[in-house]
């Protein structure tokens, strides 16, 4: 099968197809590994994407990829079913493209294989709504690093970067964000301290992704005293904690630790997940006192940190607390306790909160020892 070739299986619904490709057959170390999406109206009748059923949206994509000499690696996304509601007309197509580096790093040359599948919701013009799925394989190369082609990189994108055209700006600032080589750490950290949040924000995802002392110190320098205004400037803070929380670097601890209580929720929320990625078991205590807070937001937040924690000390914590007198809590701490455990108990809802608590302690006496905490999570895939 030649590089650039692709295998698509076509999904038919009301008469749509769809598919993944890869954008070109060759890429290089670092470089953005992007890839093209399609979905096609072949029918007679309108058909419209993006429907937001009365019973609930889910839009989804499932990759997996896998190298030569490395195993494979899956990634899923959803994206919240945020775009707008799209009549897609008989011979029309909607096209997007996106970097692959959003959920894969590759770090290593050689040939790539790339499965995707995508689950998007349609609704027919009488107002049927129905799970459109397709999926597509894909083969591409990775080449070593080629120092003059680098420099042609960063040079085609410092023009787009700075380019008038704000749609051609914005697919740059995309692609720093979701790719960052190495080589683009200069070209991040000098975006980290624009003026523009909105940049700014791209910039945060490049920073993390290099993940160096330098990026990480740019990162921390985001932490500013100053109470954030704009919702761009909430976010810059949201995602340098959450960046910083990712790093694996327990020296920055100290000042994600100050927004613990901030009054913004989600500020708040980040905090304490960074702090639980941190400090593992130490971080605990820390956290859990916040289960004594009458405030139901500070309590809710603290159930979905500490599965971040991932280790024996953090199931426990979660224990003590399932009888909180909130059902959203409450339901917030077990779903945390199934995501850390695997484990859910059999007839919860004939149950008490204490009931509930009393089956989860005893599963967890006879368990504890077979439960399987990884040392860190993953966020992107890394194939080496």
């Amino acid at each position: 099968m030649a590089l650039l070739s692709s295998f698509s299986v076509y999904a038919e619904a009301q008469q749509l197809e769809g598919r993944f490709t890869a954008e070109t057959g060759s890429y290089m170390v670092g470089e953005p590994v992007l890839f093209n999406l399609e979905i096609k109206n072949t029918g007679a009748e309108i058909g419209y994407l993006h429907a937001k059923s009365p019973a609930g949206c889910l839009d989804t994509y499932e990759f997996s990829a896998q190298g030569t000499n490395s195993p494979v690696c899956s990634a899923k996304w959803n994206p919240e079913c945020i775009d707008d509601l799209l009549p897609l007309k008989p011979g029309e197509a909607e096209q997007a493209q996106w970097p692959l580096n959003f959920w894969f790093q590759f770090e290593k040359e050689g040939e790539y294989e790339v499965s995707a599948t995508r689950h998007i919701p349609i609704m027919s013009t009488a107002g049927e709504y129905r799970d459109f799925a397709f999926s597509s394989k894909f083969r591409f190369k990775i080449s070593p690093l080629d120092p003059a082609r680098v420099q042609s990189i960063l040079q085609d994108f410092e023009r787009k970067l700075h380019s008038d055209d704000p749609e051609i700006r914005h697919a740059a600032l995309d692609i720093l964000s979701t790719t960052a080589p190495e080589y683009f750490q200069d070209t991040a950290l000098t975006v980290s301290r624009s003026k523009d949040a909105f940049a700014v924000l791209h910039a945060i995802g490049a920073l993390e992704r290099i993940n160096t002392p330098e990026t990480r110190a740019a990162l921390g320098d985001l932490l500013t005293p100053e109470e954030p205004t704009t919702e761009d400037e909430i976010m810059v803070r949201v995602h340098a904690i959450e960046s910083l929380g990712h790093s694996g670097d327990a020296s920055y601890q100290t000042s994600i630790a100050r927004y613990l209580e901030n009054k913004n929720e989600h500020i708040q929320l980040a905090a304490m997940v960074a702090i639980a990625q941190l400090g593992k078991a130490e971080a605990v205590p820390q956290l859990q006192r916040f289960f004594f807070s009458p405030n139901p937001v500070f309590r809710n937040n603290v159930a979905y940190a500490l599965s971040f924690s991932t280790t024996p000390e953090s199931v426990e914590a979660l224990i003590n607390f399932v009888p909180d007198k909130d059902n959203g809590v409450r339901e917030r701490i077990l779903s945390s306790l199934n995501g850390l455990t695997g484990h859910s108990v059999q007839g919860a809802k004939q149950m008490s909160p204490v009931q509930m608590q009393n089956a989860w302690r005893l599963w967890w006496h006879q368990n504890k020892a077979k439960v399987y905490f990884p040392d860190r999570l993953e966020f992107v895939c890394h194939m080496k």
